[in-house]
């Protein structure tokens, strides 16, 4: 029995399903990568940032896409490297797409495992309670590849489970945060689908990445979408018997009301389609809008393969389809947009070890620095790490003023920073041996102004070989640890 949430409407007995995506003409409008708004990327980072830099694949509209290689079904969920349809607790949407959904199955393919445990899925909490302000708020799609381009994401099988109980909860234990460095993203990137060349380009991504694959097994990307849920039964239908598909739940567009809702695109079907205008045909080669021109914004088949994150009943099985139509919506312009994203393994060098308590995480403040001189007093190169600093990177979008370890948790935890990069300012890649010198400073207090005060147990440089092996620990003296209005500082050797 469908959810009463769906509106099945009559069937009609004379459909033509004409027209498919590779039999219409390309128009100019082509593939590229977009930043629409706010829900792209940090504003903070300013309108130069380019959150593709660092990744190694193609990015938008850089390969071309012949789309009589693409087959006509691509559906993505069915490899074993996608995680099962979660059901998601509170309003970590955004995260359960990008991060329990697609940075799961990203990393999957990257390593060549299988989905089936917890050891090969990667939780929506740990981003999400990240930046939720310690409430149940939403997020964006890119909040979660932020924290994993410059934390990293644990598995589930470490930090507990996809999801958590509560609210706000930061881990406690070094081995979780060291875990998480290795799972990163390279890059992500958003790119609309309102032409046909933007579309070719999209089931490319989502068949192989448009690499142009010719032979063997093809492996796509998928796609975090983001939808507007209002009012769903006015844009919610049932193919109807004796069509493609038949018994199968669509959306001809986004609801006409409501908030957004993050989601994921898992594949295409360019033979699904619905019977939109209600003239008793399925077509792609009729003015629908009356705007006088056939475009993509006409197509009645052709449509995306969407899993939501409600539980494996919604819809049936948890999966809908999307026209492909559907992603031109002037009235919803967060929801036009597909954002993709690359990941990397990754093995730090140094990280710190840190035991410490805080009254109000996002009012902390710490800076950790190095000089490549030993006896030095104060460090040539710093950095403020984005987590213990109330994540400036997403503005208001923080990590709320309750304790570090979350709410109602007074007492300490450990975790790990990875300062790689700020010693491989000191000492290129190229040039390490495990016996560099010169020293470590951190720099603790309260944001000023504020009450935040805290304590420091413990303090200690690690660092690890080549291949993630253990090398050493040395730890920084703590004199007394506390800090707030008056700032602690401590300091060590880089190799003791």
């Amino acid at each position: 029995m469908r959810p009463n949430l769906f509106w099945k409407i009559p069937f009609i007995s004379c459909w033509a399903l004409v027209l498919s995506a590779e039999s219409l003409p390309a128009d100019d409008n082509a593939p590229r990568a977009a930043y629409p708004g706010g829900f792209t990327r940090p504003p903070s980072e300013g309108k130069e940032y380019d959150t593709w830099a660092d990744a190694k694949g193609p990015d938008v509209g850089v390969s071309q896409s012949d789309p009589k290689r693409l087959p006509s079904r691509v559906d993505n969920s069915s490899r074993r490297e996608y995680p099962p349809i979660y059901k998601q607790r509170w309003g970590a949407c955004g995260q359960f797409a990008s991060v329990a959904s697609i940075f799961t199955y990203e990393m999957n393919v990257l390593n060549g495992t299988a989905a089936d445990t917890d050891a090969h899925r990667f939780p929506a909490h740990f981003s999400w309670n990240m930046m939720n302000r310690a409430e149940n708020t939403g997020s964006e799609a890119y909040h979660g590849w932020e924290v994993a381009k410059r934390i990293g994401i644990p598995t589930a099988q470490s930090y507990g489970g996809v999801r958590l109980n509560k609210i706000g909860v930061w881990p406690d234990g070094y081995s979780i945060w060291r875990e998480a460095m290795e799972y990163r993203i390279s890059g992500y990137r958003y790119s609309p689908a309102n032409s046909v060349a933007q579309l070719t380009e999209a089931r490319g991504w989502l068949y192989d990445r448009n690499r142009d694959s010719k032979d063997g097994e093809v492996c796509g990307g998928i796609f975090a979408l983001d939808g507007r849920m209002g009012e769903l039964k006015k844009v919610t239908f049932t193919i109807p018997e004796g069509q493609y598909g038949a018994g199968k739940d669509l959306w001809t567009r986004w609801g006409p009301s409501g908030y957004g809702h993050g989601i994921t695109c898992v594949g295409y079907d360019d033979q699904i389609g619905y019977d939109v205008n209600g003239d008793g045909k399925i077509t792609n080669d009729l003015d629908l809008n009356g705007d006088g021109r056939v475009s993509l914004a006409d197509w009645e088949k052709g449509a995306y393969i969407v899993v939501n994150s409600w539980g494996t009943k919604w819809s049936g099985d948890g999966k809908i389809y999307l026209l492909y139509s559907a992603m031109i919506d002037p009235t919803w312009k967060r929801g036009n947009y597909l954002g993709r994203a690359e990941v990397k393994r990754y093995i730090p060098s140094h990280t710190l070890r840190v035991k410490m308590s805080c009254s109000d995480r996002t009012n902390l403040r710490m800076f950790i620095g190095v000089s490549g001189v030993e006896t030095a007093t104060s460090p040539e190169h710093e950095i403020a790490p984005e987590a213990f600093n109330g994540w400036p990177l997403f503005g208001r979008a923080n990590a709320g003023h309750v304790p570090l370890a979350g709410p109602g948790e007074e007492g300490p935890i450990e975790v790990g920073i990875d300062i790689s990069e700020l010693v491989e300012k000191l000492i290129p890649e190229e040039r390490k041996t495990g016996e560099e010198q010169g020293r470590v400073f951190v720099r603790l207090s309260g944001k000023e102004g504020s009450s935040a005060e805290g304590m420091i147990h413990e303090c200690a440089l690690r660092s690890y070989g080549e291949q993630g092996q253990f090398l050493k620990e040395s730890r920084l003296e703590v004199e007394g640890g506390l800090f707030g209005k008056d700032v602690l500082q401590l300091s060590g050797p880089l190799n003791h």
